[in-house]
């Protein structure tokens, strides 16, 4: 066979190879590519699915605020004529326990056929009386429940005035009147007999309601300005008979108008009460005030769910299911019997996660293609052709077939070195970030993943790093006679270095607390100077520990160079803990360390810091401060907050005044919320 003839075939066998290989690798990249966009766009569903949750979560917790108001009034109301027995008094003054005044109205308005207020003067604070028959000669029960109407004006005056959900709200009387507020004139809002026959009459008498217990009533249309409301009602007895019923009528168009503010622009939220009907819904109620009788559930599902409302009420409350291409979500109510049900159609989540990320990924896979066509014709031309020449070379001399050697462009070799170089150091940087990511998981592995359990107290906490890893750092764990300890630490400095003087004093210290150190003050001294031995690096770390005695709420506390904790105090103030004087752990050996104590009433929270909190800056370089920490939580109605809530409180506050500032220092916070003694199990 003659070498010399199929030497030139080399070349071409390397380009068709090089072709093959670089088609095959080329579209295992795109196919690659379409792989990953396909995972990611299912990623970002799920995610997307887990927003819808939230938002229905918290749009589902302004609705339960605004129903356990109304039911909260009619406690209210109810309990204000709990007692009120007159059994036989013959001056009608006396027996409505009103003032003289009111009492000349009624009078003044009574005959045999019927009494009411329509002469009241102050109409717009006031409540109307309309009932049949004569004011006088009547029963002795007819004066105990005139008694209980009257009093009821100055609750039902502030209700309507105060509640936006109640459109009216009254007492209906079983000895055949009615009381109603805001004012409407008798002959608007006369007296029927039609009443006694409803549903927010029949399910409070004592066969219906033998418990007592609040309810509420069917929908009903009130009148074109009023449109549908939904009585809430509960019986009022009085020397153990039953007396009659009181109302809060919500309004429906008040319910909608609540309803059309779901945050999640895609499908339909609605509420059903337990007769099936529709109470809210964006389309059935586009109009609220022009809709006279509630739909049914049927009505309001799409038609993919139309033969499936048991299957939708039996959803567990909190999660989902994909029904028919539809994810539905249920949540029910604790201060109604009503369900809050959620669908939308999947292919819309699909639909919107395309037309958002869709010309990204597009213009990810054009590009790509480009940089592919561009590189071949680069290499193919400026590579491939010299690297054939090599190959042709080599194939010549592996034959032995003297041969010049091929001239190879001079800038091949730098080429070369400056790609070996780049890619060790890219490496390297790669290497430093797996790293960091290391330490990251690391350190949020050194933190509890679990809480306490008991009666008496609850515990929360979290940490946001302002880098990779971070120097903060809070623990919790048991010390002598089952207490517990807490600690929340500032290490000086960011980064790896923080990071690991972290992971060493968050060790010493759990290990000196738990080895039997009762006394909190020994075992800060104990951790300091064990961390002043060896520390060349200078570094040291501000804690704050403390030892709570479960039973009686004592709290024995140091202090070592921290800032104070904050007391929510249960009537809903606060105050930060007297400070004890200590200097940071790890400066100075040697040192004293004093403590103090508080002792932590049951409701109370004490809630624990590092300066990243005080000390975050916006973006006009303010500090957020103590003062405006504090006054963040004095102030009336925050004493029912949670543990969980502080905190979240607290980080949303930061967040929300550092309005975008880069966050410049870690943030953490741990609280304790204290129950009381606890209750055997």
């Amino acid at each position: 066979m003659n070498h010399r003839s199929i030497q030139p075939d080399r070349p071409q066998n390397f380009f068709r190879n090089y072709n093959r290989v670089i088609g095959a690798a080329y579209g295992t990249i795109v196919l690659g590519l379409l792989l990953v966009f396909i995972y990611h766009l299912n990623e970002k569903a799920q995610e997307e699915v887990a927003v819808v949750k939230a938002h229905v979560e918290r749009h589902a917790q302004f609705i339960e605020f605004v129903l356990r108001a109304s039911t909260d009034q009619l406690e209210g109301l109810r309990m204000s004529v709990t007692g009120r027995e007159k059994d036989s008094q013959a001056d009608v003054e006396q027996v409505l326990n009103i003032n003289p005044s009111l009492a000349v109205l009624l009078q003044a308005s009574s005959s045999a056929q019927g009494f009411h207020l329509d002469a009241l003067p102050d109409r717009d604070a006031g409540a109307n009386i309309v009932g049949s028959g004569s004011l006088t000669g009547r029963e002795p029960a007819f004066y105990r429940d005139m008694s209980i109407a009257t009093a009821l004006f100055p609750g039902l005056r502030a209700l309507t005035f105060n509640l936006p959900s109640a459109a009216q709200a009254g007492y209906i009387s079983g000895n055949n009147f009615t009381t109603m507020a805001p004012w409407m004139k008798s002959s608007d809002r006369p007296f029927k007999q039609d009443i006694y026959k409803s549903p927010v009459w029949t399910l409070g008498v004592f066969s219906a309601a033998s418990d007592r217990a609040k309810y509420w009533a069917p929908p009903y249309f009130a009148s074109k300005d009023q449109g549908l409301l939904v009585p809430a009602a509960a019986p009022v007895y009085q020397a153990g008979q039953f007396a009659g019923v009181i109302t809060v009528d919500t309004s429906l168009d008040y319910l909608n108008r609540i309803n059309s503010e779901f945050a999640y622009p895609l499908g339909a939220a609605f509420m059903v009460d337990v007769h099936g009907k529709v109470l809210a819904h964006p389309r059935l109620y586009a109009n609220p005030l022009s809709v006279d009788k509630a739909p049914d559930l049927r009505d309001a599902l799409p038609p993919e769910l139309a033969l499936l409302e048991n299957k939708l009420l039996a959803i567990p409350q909190g999660k989902y299911q994909t029904i028919n291409g539809q994810i539905v979500m249920r949540h029910g109510f604790v201060s109604a019997p009503w369900q809050l049900i959620y669908s939308v159609p999947v292919s819309d989540i699909w639909r919107k996660l395309m037309v958002e990320r869709g010309a990204a990924m597009a213009a990810v896979l054009i590009g790509l293609s480009l940089m592919m066509l561009v590189t071949y014709t680069v290499t193919s031309r400026e590579f491939v052709g010299p690297a054939a020449k090599l190959v042709q070379h080599l194939a010549a001399e592996s034959r032995f077939v003297p041969t010049r050697i091929p001239a190879v462009p001079s800038a091949w070799r730098p080429w070369f070195e400056t790609v070996s170089k780049a890619f060790r150091e890219s490496m390297q940087l790669m290497g430093l970030r797996q790293e960091l990511e290391i330490a990251a998981k690391m350190q949020i592995a050194i933190l509890p993943r679990h809480w306490p359990e008991d009666t008496a107290f609850t515990l929360w906490g979290t940490m946001l790093s302002a880098r990779e890893v971070g120097g903060d750092f809070y623990d919790h764990f048991r010390v002598a006679d089952n207490r517990l300890g807490m600690v929340v630490a500032d290490v000086s400095g960011k980064g790896v270095p923080a990071a690991l003087f972290c992971m060493v004093s968050k060790t010493l210290l759990r290990t000196i607390a738990m080895r039997g150190r009762a006394v909190a003050s020994e075992a800060i001294k104990e951790v300091n100077e064990g961390l002043c031995e060896d520390n060349d690096s200078c570094m040291f770390v501000t804690a704050f520990y403390a030892v709570l005695d479960p039973v009686s709420g004592f709290v024995e506390y140091v202090n070592a160079g921290h800032p104070l904790p904050l007391v929510l105090h249960a009537d809903g103030g606060a105050s930060y803990l007297p400070g004890t004087s200590g200097l940071a752990l790890g400066v100075m050996e040697g040192v004293h360390y004093h403590s103090a104590s508080v002792s932590l009433k049951p409701g109370e929270v004490l809630l624990m810091f590092t300066d990243g909190v005080t000390e975050a800056m916006n973006t006009r370089s303010e500090e957020f401060g103590c003062e405006r920490l504090l006054a963040l939580f004095d102030k009336p109605g925050h004493a029912q907050l949670s543990e969980r809530e502080a905190v979240e409180k607290m980080v949303t506050a930061v967040h929300a005044f550092a309005d975008g500032a880069e966050q410049s220092d870690d943030l953490t916070c741990m609280a304790l919320r204290y129950h009381g003694q606890r209750q055997n199990t």
